[in-house]
């Protein structure tokens, strides 16, 4: 920034505020660890907390009665920073205190639980074993429970902003400058709409980290010597492979389902239309798919052909994630823009829906799963 041109302090405050926010959720992070016995529950929790945290700071950023609600957010910390607007450098000291009471706090539960375990004692297992038909049954015994959180994540924060989402039209009054830039974009409607698409890309890039965690999970249970007894039997490593896969790529579609019929529905609650604009919503969630499909694709690539590499399908969610929210604004290069499957997803509702870059989408993503699945039929396990 400051080879751009932009002032020192602007810049260092910016960077800081980053880190310091970084910082604190690593602290969150640490306390999370020490509480569950294994690393997926977690880095659910601790996902849980960066959700509910995310969602306090949309809400105060977006109701005015409601502004109170951002200061109970590490990410509302780094924006009231407030870099190249007169910094508050004060507003630091919530952050680096929240990540030293987080590591310190870790520190004191880490000698309170025993090796190996977590604070929370895990729940024995059912006296017998559900009976497994199919590899499918599998896949679904392993996934489901971390579908149905996902789900009622996407329900719960869906039903939330669909209820702020009229307020946008509140600030319209605040300037003459932005009743103009409001009349342009389309009126009080248009920055309605620009408000849930733009939430509903956020969406699929948080339905993509299920699809890729779910195709993951696939090397987790390669990792962990789980997948080689199964393989031992008449399963085919193409249907065992392929269960996993239809839980991520359906369950990654339900979640935008859910989370774009419950916004809609909030939406048109508070406008008096539930029909009209739960379908406009849905189709905005909807055409997110193909999207988080085409990272899926890539995680199977990955877990095809080079296994050791697996946790590269994250690299692709996190890029897909910066050029989404830092790309437009650094004005990065539309080659560069390119390279994610969410550049070329129509902006609804709002905009014009083109069925063309679905359909590109759609064959990218099932060439990449080909790909994927013929790797994982030719190679070792192991």
């Amino acid at each position: 920034m400051i080879l751009l041109g932009q002032p020192v302090a602007g810049a260092v405050a910016l960077g800081a505020s980053l880190a310091a926010v970084g910082a604190a959720y690593a602290g969150i992070a640490a306390v999370c660890a020490q509480l569950t016995e294994s690393s997926r529950a977690a880095n659910g929790l601790a996902s849980a907390v960066l959700g509910a945290t995310y969602l306090f700071r949309a809400i105060g950023d977006s109701a005015g009665d409601l502004s109170w609600l951002s200061w109970l957010s590490p990410i509302g910390w780094g924006q009231q920073v407030r870099p190249f607007a007169g910094e508050r450098w004060w507003v630091l000291v919530l952050p680096v205190a929240a990540a030293a009471l987080g590591v310190w706090g870790a520190g004191l539960l880490v000698n309170r639980r025993d090796h190996g375990a977590g604070l929370w004692a895990a729940r024995p297992g059912p006296a017998r074993g559900p009976r497994l038909n199919s590899a499918f049954g599998l896949a679904w015994r392993l996934q489901r429970g971390s579908l149905v959180a996902w789900v009622i994540s996407f329900a719960v924060v869906g039903g939330a902003l669909g209820g702020i989402a009229q307020d946008m039209t509140g600030l319209v009054n605040t300037s003459p400058q932005l009743r103009e830039i409001v009349a342009r974009l389309g009126g009080v409607n248009g920055i309605v709409d620009q408000f849930l698409s733009a939430f509903l890309g956020l969406f699929g890039l948080v339905a993509a980290v299920f699809t890729v965690q779910a195709v993951l999970r696939l090397r987790n249970e390669e990792a962990g010597l789980r997948a080689e007894p199964v393989l031992a039997t008449r399963v085919g490593r193409i249907g065992y492979a392929g269960s996993h896969l239809v839980i991520s790529l359906v369950g990654g579609a339900a979640l935008l389902v859910v989370g774009g019929l419950v916004m809609g529905v909030a939406q048109g609650l508070r406008v008096g239309d539930v029909g009209r604009q739960a379908g406009d919503v849905l189709v905005g969630a909807l055409v997110q798919v193909p999207a988080t499909w085409v990272l899926a694709g890539v995680a199977l690539v990955l877990f095809g052909l080079l296994p050791r590499l697996t946790s590269a399908g994250w690299a692709a969610v996190v890029v897909c994630l910066l050029l989404g929210q830092l790309g437009p604004t650094l004005r990065a290069p539309q080659w560069l823009m390119d390279v994610s499957p969410f550049t070329h997803v129509p902006k609804l509702p709002g905009g014009t829906f083109t069925g063309t870059p679905i359909w590109w989408l759609l064959a990218v993503s099932a060439v990449l799963i080909v790909v994927g699945l013929a790797g994982f039929r030719r190679r070792d396990i192991g």
